[in-house]
């Protein structure tokens, strides 16, 4: 008695006879139509095969053929970003054996984050890409003496004599008895208007308590008034964005410590002493590959 296995294949091998025989012999007939409209139109016909394309510079066809890039950076996701950090290493690497890296050398002072965009050559510099490509910068300008090419890059890169001439415009109270101010701590940005009132503060459209829900962002939120004895004297008025609540509290009381100033330039000595007007620039440190967080590492597993 036959097996399941065997007589399947019996049956695709009767099956497939025919077919092959089928093809062979409609294939005779075209070959034969070929050859005769071939010797018709007085062309040689011939059983070869086509001669193949002959490879050219290594390659067996031109077709799909594209010039190498001149850069691996070509094919990250931000090439022009990527190739100026690599190039801005190698000038370092290059020339730190010649030179004497200095922390006392004078820094020049660089674009700003929308102008070193532009300088770059991108649509959008991110806060964390702005402030590498600045370190990178830094790392440069310790080199004493300067090399000619990094010159070349800080003529690039640093303001003008004339950017540096350009004053901000003085603040000034407007028509409506308002002061205007900006301030920033860590990504968060905040636009304050203060005037004088009953002591109400509203941050986007609403009360500072409901915003708020720690006191501690309360407290740091007016302090300025604190400091300068003038709680419930001020309205203020604020728009802010980005970052969390601890750093839009923070970055709301620098710009009322600002608007302050305005109101009343002689309250500048008491909020400096209280570091109300400096802006605080420290961030979060980044995350390490490898490491459970910034410093902290993950726990030593001997097997």
């Amino acid at each position: 008695m036959l097996s399941s296995r065997t007589l399947a294949r019996t049956i695709v091998g009767a099956i497939s006879r025919p077919l092959h025989s089928s093809i062979r012999s409609s294939a005779a007939p075209l070959a034969s139509t070929t050859c005769f409209r071939a010797m018709s139109s007085g062309q040689q016909y011939s059983n070869e095969a086509p001669a193949q394309e002959q490879p050219i510079n290594g390659y067996h066809s031109l077709s799909g053929f594209q010039n190498k890039p001149e850069s691996p950076s070509y094919f990250t996701t931000n090439p022009v970003y990527n190739e100026l950090i690599v190039n801005l290493d190698h000038t370092y690497r290059q020339h730190r054996p010649v030179t004497k890296p200095s922390k006392q050398a004078q820094r020049p002072n660089w674009l700003g984050k929308e102008a070193l965009t532009a300088a770059v050559g991108i649509k959008s510099l991110k806060t964390s890409q702005y402030r590498l490509i600045v370190s990178k910068l830094n790392l440069l300008a310790s080199l004493t003496p300067r090399p000619t090419p990094v010159e070349a890059i800080f003529a690039q890169y640093s303001k003008t004599e004339e950017q540096m001439a350009q004053k901000a415009k003085p603040r000034v109270v407007d028509h409506l008895g308002r002061a205007q101010a900006t301030g920033r701590r860590k990504e968060a940005s905040a636009s304050v208007f203060v005037v004088e009132g009953e002591g109400k503060v509203l941050i986007n459209g609403q009360e500072a308590a409901h915003y708020f829900n720690k006191s501690q962002d309360r407290d740091s939120l007016l302090k300025p008034f604190q400091v300068t004895d003038l709680l419930g004297k001020y309205n203020v008025w604020a728009l802010v964005s980005g970052g969390g609540t601890t750093g839009q509290a923070e970055a709301i009381s620098l710009g009322i410590a600002k608007a302050l100033m305005t109101h009343s330039p002689e309250l500048k000595p008491a909020l400096r002493k209280a570091g109300c007007i400096t802006r605080d620039m420290r961030v979060v440190e980044r995350k390490k590959p490898g490491q459970y967080g910034a410093r902290e590492k993950f726990q030593w597993v001997k097997r």
